[in-house]
This record gives C-alpha cells, structure tokens and sequence, in this order.
C-alpha cells in the first residue's frame, strides 16, 4: 500500500556546525516517501557546501537572501506536495522512527490536524538538558500561557491545516510558529498528542530560544499583544481569553526586557500586564516583581556578583 507522501522543510542561516546532523536525521528516517526541502538564506559558512553534498536526495533546495525564517519556512513549502507537513530548524533534529509515529497516529485519527509529542533539550555539543514537554491542544489554554504550545520540531500536521492557518506570518520571527498552531486551534481543529520525544531542540548561543531573551523579541511580543490579541480581527474563539493573552505576551516582554538591562520598558511592560490582567501564578510575580526595582540598584547588584 502506498503511503501518504511527508513534505519537509529546513530553514537554515548560517548553521554550517549542526545543518549536516539535522539533514542526515530527515534523511535517515524509516519512513518513506519523504519530500524534504531545505532553504538556505545565502550563508557564507561552509552550509551551502553541505547542502549541495545531499543534494540528489533533496527534492529541492536554494541558497539566497531571504526575509528571515518564517519566509523561508513559506518558500519551502510553496514548492511541497505532501499530504503531511512539517518543519525542521537546521540546528534540531529528528530522532529515529519520528516521522513514522506522527503519520501513525494522524492515520489513525482522521478529525485530528495536528499530531504532537515531546522533544529533548540539548545544548550545543548534544548533551541533554532536560525533556520538554508541550502544553495542552485547548485555545484558551494555547493563547494565556504566553509561549508556544507545540514543541514545533516534534510536530506534523495535514496540509488542510496548513490551507486553513498557513502561510507562516513574515511580520514575526520568534512567534510565527505559535501563532500557526493557534490560528489552527482557534478554527476548532483537533489534535493528537504523543507522550514521547520526537526531536532534538538544541539551546546553544545562536539559537532562537537563547535570543528570547533579548529586546528584539520582547519588542515583537509587545506588539503580538496589540496587533493580533488586541487587533479587531481576533478569532471568535480566542476573543475571551484576548486580556489574559495580551498580559501573558506583556509578561513575557517584560522578563526579556529586564534581562536584557532595559528596566524602565520591562517594568511598563509589567504594569500595562496588570492593567489588563492582575492575576498571575506564584511562580510569574516572583519574575515579575524584580521589574519594579530602580535599574541603578539592579545594575549595582549584577556587578556585585559578577565580583
């Protein structure tokens, strides 16, 4: 029996140290057929080299400047045809039987879009941190909780999930994937979760998640608060946790700013989140009340440790 066709896409800048790993666990996969494209955004490392040394085995692949990674991750999947998508970041990789599980389980569940397992942390030479685990297939739960939902690299979904949600929006470069597996959620689309690892997300200097931390991202949190949580065009579904999502987001921006060193935006960041929301966890006042202190006791105290 034929089965169904998976599409595959790597995004990838400047990832020479770990791109060949993460294309040699796509190919390595026991599952067949997979389409598998990778779209390099015109690197200087050494990645084109490695890409094109797999190249027979790639259904297509380009090397060019591009628009960051949600267009690259679009691209990509412009020239797919799989019945089963799904993304790779050219420093993760898949464990061994992933894609068989996914498309298991999919199979095996026609009503659900989206099938979804763990993934195991790892940092830059591999060894793992710890094992992550995603949070509940619920739209309120997936727009209050400030993050993503879906450990995105342990994930894969039909194309009518991509029809309904996609294409990723290039106006975000940290929170596209959240916003994809939301926009999915929100249209009333179901989902399988698998309680086991399916991919490696590796923490190392130059990733995405080591940047969260960083005013870039705190700045687009701030504005995926006003823009999509506090924009007109919100789904009906996520209209009634829009508050509590926008002050998670603000929360969130606040954390990156603070340690980022901006102490005057993260602690108005902090307040513009209990104007909309003042409810928060034990564990998230506990972030959040250090915004509050003046900025030139905060840098006196880091210089004191760093003593």
């Amino acid at each position: 029996m034929t089965r169904p066709l998976v599409s595959i896409v790597t995004p990838s800048y400047e990832q020479a140290l770990f791109l060949e790993e993460t294309i040699r666990s796509v190919l390595d996969q026991d599952y067949e057929p997979i389409e598998y494209l990778v779209v390099d955004g015109g690197s200087t490392d050494g990645s084109i080299e490695i890409v094109r040394g797999y190249g027979e085995r790639l259904a297509w692949w380009t090397s060019e400047p591009d628009r960051g990674q949600a267009h690259a991750i679009n691209k990509g999947f412009e020239r797919s045809s799989g019945i089963y998508m799904g993304f790779v970041n050219s420093d993760d990789t898949l464990l061994p039987g992933s894609i068989s599980r996914l498309v298991e389980a999919l199979e095996r569940e026609p009503d659900a879009l989206v099938a979804f397992g763990d993934a195991l942390f790892v940092d830059a030479a591999g060894r793992l941190l710890r094992h992550g685990r995603p949070r509940v297939w619920e739209v309120g739960a997936m727009a209050r909780c400030g993050s993503g939902s879906v450990l995105q690299p342990s994930s894969l979904w039909r194309r009518e999930a991509w029809d309904l949600a996609g294409p990723m929006d290039e106006r975000y470069q940290y929170v596209f994937d959240t916003l994809f597996f939301l926009r999915v959620a929100a249209a009333g689309a179901g989902a399988r979760y698998l309680p086991e690892p399916f991919a490696t997300y590796r923490m190392h200097a130059e990733s995405k998640s080591a940047r969260m931390m960083e005013v870039p991202n705190a700045e687009e949190c701030l504005r995926f608060a006003d823009e999509y949580f506090g924009g007109a065009d919100v789904p009906e579904a996520v209209q009634p946790h829009a508050r509590a999502a926008r002050a998670a987001y603000y929360r969130r921006a606040a954390f990156g700013l603070y340690n980022a060193g901006s102490f005057g935006r993260a602690r108005r960041a902090f307040v513009r989140s209990l104007v909309l929301q003042p409810r928060m966890s034990r564990r998230t006042a506990k972030y959040m009340i250090r915004t509050l202190i003046p900025g030139p006791i905060v840098r006196i105290r880091r210089r004191l440790r760093r003593e």
